[in-house]
């Protein structure tokens, strides 16, 4: 769904939001779908991009890799409870808190109320994944679906009942007194939304078909997520109401309010939910199998492989995540955002990097698919675009952001090497070669 992309109109305006999602789509999200189909068919095991960093780099950076993207995906996935509750309280007062249809959003405090429900949406997303993965494709193939419809009658009602405050022309507005602040949120607000395709390959033991099914259904999940903004986005700008200089994360229900009606609102609120819902499990699902596959190759305790005797769930992984996330929602929405892409975008450039490595000194590595590109130069250039944009999104992560909330990314990014040699002070078993365990 569109929620959270608000930020990518009013933070310089339509134009260089729109084309900032373009320019992402194929400079960022590209690139990742094709190195995540090559290595996922050449490493077809539970664990995924953790592996791909081990066998180029050695152990050390294989735990950092698992380290940076744990970490990212932990935080990532407290975002969801976060942004549903915004969604509602921009409508429903009460419990929720105070409606703000018609305002811009002022800085909120802790409120311990707000806090419990959130808690409360943490466990009710959480308890479907510790009891099944069977049917995790249906299910989140059908929350698509509930996501989707009311997107698609919202666009309709807002063209049809926009009468003379139509405007096509808006989509050319541009936000012209925006600082450096207002383009590295935008930055920022771009690569959360086209980020996160290399998740899928922390569970590449349980796929089939590897070498077709990465390609075919990352592709695909490109061209729904490019209409899934484009669309909604789109029309809420020419619709004109409220004026896209007001957005911000969780608006679409205030959108959705005063160009359609109450009744929009609501749908859109709760399929909210159901789309925070999809996105929280489909991190959680990645998180616990990428430490079950790091328990499973030596980069982890092996406790935290442990899976559910019934269900098969790795549920050690799955509990401790949950406190994690627990802690985390207290947060407001936009501080989450910043280390998470701090943390996520570092481990997808050191992916990049294991990609380039692996090409370099193992090139008969069997890869059943592979980027049809065999000059490394060429190679070079092609993933020269997601690794400026990469640092760019990097930078943007400590540029213009409070004080806190860099310390925080710099402890957080010390911490990978610190336990790292705590595991190793303690008798960690050493990592277990991709080849070593899987001898036929």
């Amino acid at each position: 769904g569109a929620w959270g992309s608000e930020g990518i109109i009013s933070d310089c305006g339509p134009l260089p939001g729109f084309l900032g999602i373009f320019i992402f789509m194929w400079m960022w999200g590209w690139p990742v779908v094709l190195v995540t189909s090559e290595l996922a068919s050449a490493f077809p095991a539970d664990g995924g991009y953790s592996i791909w960093v081990a066998e180029a780099f050695g152990e050390f950076w294989g735990f950092q890799e698992s380290y940076l993207s744990w970490t990212s995906g932990v935080v990532d996935n407290a975002l969801y409870p976060v942004l549903a509750y915004q969604t509602a309280a921009r409508i429903f007062g009460g419990v929720w808190g105070d409606p703000l249809p018609d305002e811009d959003s002022p800085a909120e405090g802790f409120s311990f109320s707000a806090y419990l429900i959130k808690l409360i949406l943490v466990a009710l997303f959480t308890i479907p994944n510790l009891m099944s993965t069977r049917s995790y494709g249906t299910s989140l193939g059908l929350a698509f679906a509930m996501v989707a419809i009311p997107f698609i009658v919202f666009a309709c009602a807002s063209l049809a009942t926009a009468g003379a405050t139509l405007s096509w022309g808006r989509l050319l507005e541009v936000k012209h007194d925006a600082n450096w602040s207002d383009w590295s949120d935008l930055f920022s607000n771009l690569y959360w939304n086209w980020n996160g395709f290399d998740c899928v390959s922390t569970c590449a033991g349980e796929v089939k078909n590897p070498e077709r099914s990465y390609l075919r259904g990352l592709s695909l999940s490109m061209v729904l997520i490019l209409f899934s903004y484009l669309v909604p986005l789109g029309v809420g700008v020419v619709h004109g109401a409220p004026d896209w200089k007001l957005w911000d994360a969780g608006w679409f229900s205030t959108i959705a309010d005063q160009q359609v009606g109450r009744w929009m609102s609501v749908w859109i609120v709760g399929a909210c939910f159901v789309g925070n819902f999809g996105q929280y499990s489909a991190e959680l699902f990645e998180d616990s199998w990428q430490l079950a596959g790091m328990a499973d190759a030596g980069l982890a305790p092996k406790f935290l492989g442990r899976r559910h005797k019934y269900f098969g769930t790795p549920w050690v992984s799955i509990i401790m995540q949950v406190c994690c996330i627990s802690v985390l929602v207290s947060f407001d929405f936009s501080s989450i955002l910043v280390v998470d892409n701090c943390f996520s975008v570092a481990g997808t450039m050191l992916e990049l990097a294991a990609f380039m490595k692996l090409r370099i000194s193992r090139p008969d590595l069997e890869r059943p698919w592979a980027i049809p590109i065999q000059k490394i130069w060429v190679l070079g250039l092609f993933l020269l675009f997601p690794f400026v944009l990469g640092t760019i999104v990097f930078l943007s992560c400590f540029y213009g952001e409070s004080l806190g909330v860099c310390l925080t990314n710099v402890a957080l990014l010390c911490g990978g090497p610190a336990v790292f040699w705590l595991s190793k002070k303690m008798g960690h078993r050493e990592y277990s070669h991709y080849d070593q365990r899987h001898i036929s």
